[in-house]
Formats: structure tokens, sequence, C-alpha cells
């Protein structure tokens, strides 16, 4: 396992078997990026982080649904609308 200067973990998934309490501890401080093969295969982040992470995505999304919204309406036009009572 190697542990580099931005918060990364590196461990090799054959790591997870022997040492899963030591890289729980890591994701204290960390993200743990694992390996198969010196590829990078999943990450591992606290569960704090994870919240946050989708917290921002939905977000995003919401933003991004927004926006195409908004540029949707200023296309339209007036003949483009049904009345609620007509419909």
């Amino acid at each position: 396992m190697i542990t580099l200067k931005e918060k990364t973990t590196i461990a090799a998934i054959s790591e997870l078997r022997n040492k899963s309490e030591e890289i729980l501890r890591e994701l204290k401080d960390h993200h743990v990026v694992l390996q198969k093969h010196h590829k990078p295969v999943a990450v591992l982040f606290n569960y704090k982080n994870y919240e946050a992470f989708e917290e921002m995505l939905e977000f995003a999304e919401d933003y991004v649904l927004g926006s195409i919204a908004l540029a949707r309406d200023k296309r339209s036009k007036k003949q483009d609308f049904v009345e609620l009572d007509q419909w």
C-alpha cells in the first residue's frame, strides 16, 4: 500500500484480504484506489465523502436540467404552450 501527497492511497485488491482494517483506517483521511495488475479498478472513500459527492452530483444534474429548460423556454413561442383549462 502506498500513500501519496494528494491524500490518495493506492492498494492492490489482494491487500483487501490481508490489510482490510488498515485500508479502512486510511479511508478516514484518504481515498483508496484499488489496483489489479497495476491498473486502477475501483475507488473507495468514506461514507461522509460519498454523501457529499452524491449531493454534488444531484446539484449538477439539477443545474444542467434547469439550464436546458431555460434554453428551451427562451426559444419557445406563445403558441407552443397550451392553457391548462384547454388541455
